[in-house]
Parts: structure tokens; C-alpha cells; sequence
């Protein structure tokens, strides 16, 4: 095999334990390894450490923990608070993996002769005259593709996600097969960093963020209907703890928080007919001025629908929706597909 080592990245987890036993079973000589990214996470912390290593013991593979503690922190939570500072809902799993995983890897890989980087994540991998593209996971369930858009093109071809024809049960098949610890462990959720769920509180802890900065609720005319506790408690699409007015439930249209104002309003007004995107990255030839019919999926697990994608200058875009869509939020990733095919997307900037 011509790259016949590969680094293998672990977070704890029974996905990417079994990418390791298919790698090895392809031949590969592996090294695993995981990056220590927080103090106290849901993902790849000191249980997850622990996991980790038992599974390289079992598969008889060396493993090594990298500290990249700070460059999550600047370049991953950081930015998830600047994010919800500004109005947006972040979306960090996304950028870890654009500004941090991928890249920082392979490069650790390169240092022990591996070219080939392989992960537990549900996405597939397929060679077209045009070079790697890549794919939905077979499991619709867990593809994970819509979190891999920001990575580089150049990229795929050392990459590897050997789980990304199967679905879970028969991940965990597998793992019970080959005897791993972690067969039966259950699945991480929500923010890895925020390891009770209530980013609230997180907000207020780590970043030392007011929550109760009190303000104007205005509905879309901007009137004034009442008071709320903070821009920071809302989201887009956000009818929990507003309210009625004339029997009818309200929902968060926009926050605006130079002016500390919560923009509320019917179900009906949060529809939207376009989405402005920057920071865009295309894992495919695209040029500023093309149009192209695409599927777009707004947020994780949201279906992809049909747009129509603008490319612009600048690495941004816009999308045109033929049926306006719900809850369109700033601060999101905005993924776009051609049948199966990842194209690439780009971050929520506005919608109209």
C-alpha cells in the first residue's frame, strides 16, 4: 500500500474505535490519537482519554494525546461567545472542524510519517474525473456530512471515513465482534464544551457575560409589546418564554442587540425567501457569478431542500428558496448538496 500509515483520530467514542479495527483490517499501520480540547466536555475528556486508550490496547496500535486546549479555546469557544455576543446562533462543531481538526492532524500525522488521516465521522468518500468528492453517510440518520463542508478541498484525497457505509447498529455490531470497551457506550450530545447543556450558564461563567441586560421586545414594525430579560436568553425561531398576544404564540424573529431589542412576531413572519452567506468554502470548482440548483440544509437536522445558490465575490453567496423556509438563523451553516455530493456552504449572515 503506497500510504500504508495512517492517523487514526479517537475521540472516546465507538465510531471512530471501529474506523480504527476497518483501517487496520485495510492494512493500515496506525497510530491513534486524541486531542485534549477542554477541561470538562462530552467529548474526548479525560473518560473519553481513558476509552481511547483501552481501545488501542486492544487493537495493539501506539496512541498519543495532543494538548490543543488553547487553540480550541481562541479559535472554537471564543468565537461561539463573540457569536451569541453579536445576535447569531453559532454553530462550533463546524468550525472546530474548519479551523482546527483536520488541518491540525494531518499535520501531526506528516510528523510520524502518516499521510493518511482516517475518523469515525458518517460521511463517504468517492473518486470522480473532477477528483475525491464527497459524500452523505449511507445512514441518514447519522450523517454527519453537513459538519465536514468547511474543511479544505485539497484535503479528501488523505482523508478516510471508514464507518460512512454503515448505520450505527451495525457499527456497534461490529464493536462487540472485535471486543471493544466501547461497544455499548452511548453517543455525545449537544455542545461538547458544555457539558451540562445549558449554554446560559456557560456564557455567564466563562465568559463573564450580563444575561439579565433587560430590553425592548417590539414586534416586526417596532412596536413595543413588552420587556425581556436579555438578548442572550433568545434565538431564532424561539417561542419559549414569550408570551401571547391575542392568543396567538410569538416567536423570535430577530435579535438586535446593539439596541438590546427582541424582534418578535407570528409563526407566518418567520418565514424567509433568502439567506445571505459569507465565509463560503466549496469543495467543488465554483466561480463568483454562477448559478447552480442545489439542496440546502439550514441547520443540522433539518431536511435538505431545493435553492437556488448564487456565488458572489469575496467568499460569500446568497440562496433563493422557491419555498421560503422557517426560522432562517444567523450565525448557522447554510450546507449545500447535488444529490449526495457535499458541495461546500457557507455561514448565515442575514436572511430576507
Amino acid at each position: 500500500m503506497a500510504d500504508s500509515k495512517a492517523l487514526i483520530a479517537l475521540s472516546g467514542g465507538v465510531d471512530s474505535a471501529v474506523a480504527a479495527v476497518l483501517m487496520r483490517e485495510q492494512g493500515y499501520e496506525l497510530t491513534g490519537v486524541t486531542m485534549r480540547l477542554w477541561p470538562k466536555s462530552r467529548c474526548c475528556d479525560e473518560k473519553d482519554i481513558e476509552d481511547a486508550a483501552d481501545v488501542c490496547a486492544r487493537l495493539d496500535i501506539p496512541y498519543t494525546v495532543l494538548d490543543y486546549r488553547e487553540a480550541f479555546r481562541r479559535q472554537v469557544v471564543d468565537v461561539f461567545v463573540a457569536e451569541y455576543q453579536a445576535g447569531r446562533t453559532p454553530n462550533p462543531c463546524a468550525r472546530c472542524n474548519q479551523f482546527l481538526k483536520f488541518d491540525a492532524l494531518l499535520t501531526e500525522g506528516e510528523k510520524l510519517g502518516a499521510s493518511v488521516l482516517a475518523t469515525g465521522h458518517y460521511a463517504r468518500l468517492a473518486e470522480t474525473p473532477s477528483g475525491a468528492a464527497l459524500l452523505r453517510g449511507r445512514d441518514d440518520a447519522k450523517d454527519q456530512s453537513y459538519f465536514l463542508f468547511a474543511i479544505g478541498a485539497t484535503l479528501l484525497p488523505r482523508l478516510r471515513f471508514p464507518v460512512g457505509g454503515m448505520n450505527k447498529d451495525e457499527v456497534r455490531a461490529m464493536a462487540r465482534k472485535h471486543g471493544l470497551p466501547v461497544a455499548a457506550k452511548q453517543d455525545s450530545q449537544d455542545i461538547c464544551f458544555v457539558p451540562d447543556g445549558d449554554y446560559r450558564r456557560f456564557l455567564e461563567d466563562y465568559a463573564g457575560l450580563d444575561m439579565a441586560q433587560e430590553g425592548e421586545m417590539v414586534d416586526s414594525r417596532g412596536q413595543l409589546i413588552g420587556h425581556h430579560p436579555g438578548t442572550l436568553h433568545f434565538t431564532v425561531g424561539q417561542r419559549r418564554g414569550l408570551g401571547g398576544g391575542g392568543g396567538q404564540p410569538r416567536y423570535v424573529l430577530a435579535l438586535d442587540p446593539a439596541q438590546n431589542r427582541v424582534i418578535v412576531g407570528g409563526e407566518d413572519e418567520l418565514y424567509r425567501r433568502a439567506a445571505s452567506l459569507d465565509e463560503c468554502n466549496w469543495l467543488v470548482d465554483l466561480s463568483p457569478g454562477e448559478s447552480h440548483a442545489v439542496t440546502v440544509k439550514l441547520r443540522y437536522r433539518s431536511r435538505a431542500e431545493p435553492a437556488i445558490l448564487h456565488l458572489l465575490p469575496d467568499a460569500r453567496a446568497e440562496l433563493r428558496f422557491p419555498e421560503p423556509q422557517r426560522a432562517v438563523t444567523p450565525g448557522q451553516a447554510a450546507v449545500c448538496y447535488q444529490g449526495e455530493r457535499l458541495l461546500g456552504g457557507g455561514w448565515i449572515r442575514n436572511a430576507e
